[in-house]
């Protein structure tokens, strides 16, 4: 008869867990903050979603699974704030694989595992980025293979059963109405609707100008280093053959980022212009060669980079409340932009020459096209030229 209230106890006790349990998963599965399960999505409870921090190319893969996705954009944050999978142009199909902070072998992991899992791309749109093909003095290429996702079925559960999943279910409640908060479209988008906040406060010089200073340290301790040739070649042909092997018929799009001219004049400030042309050079060989390989393949590289009226776009002075149509600073184009070169890809570029279709063959001709819209851009904003020098200038006495 003693042991019966110990018996009650430990039988509350676990009911008690396992209320706990189910009610952490419960509130989960009702958020669905990553866009798992799609079990209820309801505007003002739960339709609009945080961008994940954890898992994130877990999860962007099961989205694109969950959509029957057959047109894929690739690459960093240039990519995921800046291209709208919903568009028009790409006519439905689309998901967003990008994410911040990632190079062209997470880029290949994404495909190889679609490929994996029965997913051959109809359509893949690419960027590749010109600074991660710099070295540090000292540094040495990394030989790497194409980052794949995590494997079995941890994450998974993690994202269903643990603290951080529970926070955000909570932050997904919490944003709702929120049209500023940082999200996930269901296709993979990050808006970045939260730079509205910090363009309404702070305006859009200060954005340009923070960015500006933290891309000139980056590149003035770069710039005493070399081109890492072995690695762009290395991550070249594992984006290249990911896509195209045993794909018969892709529609494969590598693009030269759209940069603001602000972030080309701190490239020529910081000695980095004769690198950047040798790395154009580099892609266009690789590509080249991966059209030998795969001959029933479309593969073609758009320039976007440039001083043309686009990249060129006016930075709002100090003090003033302008905002910008194109950039939210000089290394990320808003989707606007992106929606201007998915049509130029799409659609063939007009004859201006952003987006110019750039084979080596016509290279000579694009640095010429790059030169004359220079010229162009520094008469009608030579502060933005003084300023990159400037900025570089002051970067490499803090080295």
């Amino acid at each position: 008869m003693a042991r019966h209230p110990y018996r009650r106890y430990l039988l509350s006790l676990a009911s008690a867990m396992l209320a706990g349990i189910l009610l952490v998963v419960a509130t989960v599965l009702v958020a669905d903050p990553y866009g798992l399960y799609g079990m209820l999505r309801r505007p003002g409870l739960n339709a609009d979603k945080p961008s994940p921090k954890r898992f994130r190319n877990e999860i962007k893969l099961a989205g694109a699974r969950r959509v029957a996705a057959t047109q894929f954009l690739l690459g960093n944050s240039r990519v995921e704030v800046g291209f709208d999978p919903d568009s028009p142009q790409l006519g439905g199909g689309a998901y967003n694989l990008g994410l911040a902070g990632t190079g062209t072998m997470v880029a290949a992991g994404q495909l190889q595992y679609l490929r994996q899992s029965g997913v051959r791309p109809a359509r893949v749109i690419a960027g590749i980025d010109f600074h991660d093909a710099l070295l540090r003095p000292g540094q040495r290429s990394v030989r790497e293979q194409p980052i794949m996702p995590a494997a079995g079925w941890a994450w998974r559960f993690e994202s269903l059963f643990s603290l951080g999943a529970l926070r955000d279910a909570a932050a997904t409640f919490a944003m709702q109405g929120d049209r500023e908060a940082e999200s996930m479209t269901g296709r993979g988008l990050n808006p970045l609707r939260q730079y509205e906040t910090f363009a309404r406060h702070d305006g859009y010089y200060k954005i340009f100008r923070q960015r500006a200073e933290e891309s000139a340290a980056a590149l003035v301790a770069k710039a005493a280093g070399k081109l890492d040739r072995e690695g762009v070649q290395d991550e070249l042909r594992a984006l290249l053959d990911a896509a195209a092997n045993g794909n018969p018929g892709v529609d494969l799009h590598l693009m030269v980022y759209a940069y603001h001219a602000q972030m080309l004049a701190l490239y020529e400030a910081s000695g980095l212009w004769p690198r950047f042309e040798e790395w154009k050079t580099l892609l266009l060989q690789e590509v080249e060669a991966a059209r030998a390989r795969y001959p029933q393949a479309r593969i073609v590289v758009h320039d976007f980079s440039g001083f043309g009226d686009y990249n060129c776009e006016a930075i709002p002075g100090p003090g003033e409340q302008g905002a910008t149509r194109w950039y939210w600073e000089a290394g990320h184009q808003k989707p606007a932009l992106g929606e201007e070169m998915m049509r130029r890809m799409l659609g063939g570029a007009p004859a201006d020459g952003f987006g110019m279709a750039l084979t080596l063959q016509n290279l000579e001709q694009d640095r010429r096209r790059i030169a004359t819209e220079r010229r162009r851009c520094m008469a009608a904003q030579p502060a933005l030229f003084a300023e990159a020098r400037q900025l570089v200038a002051q970067a490499a006495r803090r080295q």
